[in-house]
């Protein structure tokens, strides 16, 4: 993605704004479960516009880059109730409710077209890989932050 000027940190959009632009792209085959949306908010740290990265601080961890406040943001979205969790296997699943929509596309409008289209395609992304592919892309283009991992690379 170009580079951008900085804008003001009220013109960032929030975690939770990307958190939820991500998860209303989450249109693979997969569910969009805790380790999916991590790696999705990881990729937009690394890999979208310079002024999102500040709003994630990702370290080595266990299975790969690691925020807790993805995990902070994740739980912020269910308490209000924008997203929902299933539990149709070990870990959750998350979707969007009918109020995540509706915020969802305001979170559209405010990013803009490109940007908002830029943040589903990394959830369409994350969730059209299985869980071994998809920690074999993410170590491989970034080893720096699988130093910590439990899963062979």
């Amino acid at each position: 993605m170009a580079s951008v000027s900085s804008p003001a940190d009220t013109d960032i959009p929030t975690r939770e704004d990307l958190v939820l632009a991500v998860a209303a792209g989450a249109d693979g085959p997969y569910e969009l479960d805790p380790i999916r949306l991590m790696k999705a908010c990881f990729l937009v740290s690394q890999r979208g516009r310079p002024a999102w990265r500040t709003r994630f601080h990702f370290e080595p961890y266990s299975y790969g880059p690691f925020d807790r406040g993805v995990y902070a943001a994740r739980d912020v979205l269910l308490a209000r109730g924008l997203l929902a969790a299933d539990q149709p296997g070990r870990y959750p699943s998350y979707s969007l409710t009918e109020e995540g929509e509706q915020e969802a596309d305001r979170v559209r409008s405010e990013l803009g077209d490109k940007d908002a289209a830029w943040l589903a395609r990394a959830g369409s992304y994350v969730t059209s890989k299985s869980f071994s592919q998809l920690l074999d892309e993410v170590y491989t283009a970034f080893p720096d932050f699988a130093t910590r991992s439990v899963v062979a690379h």
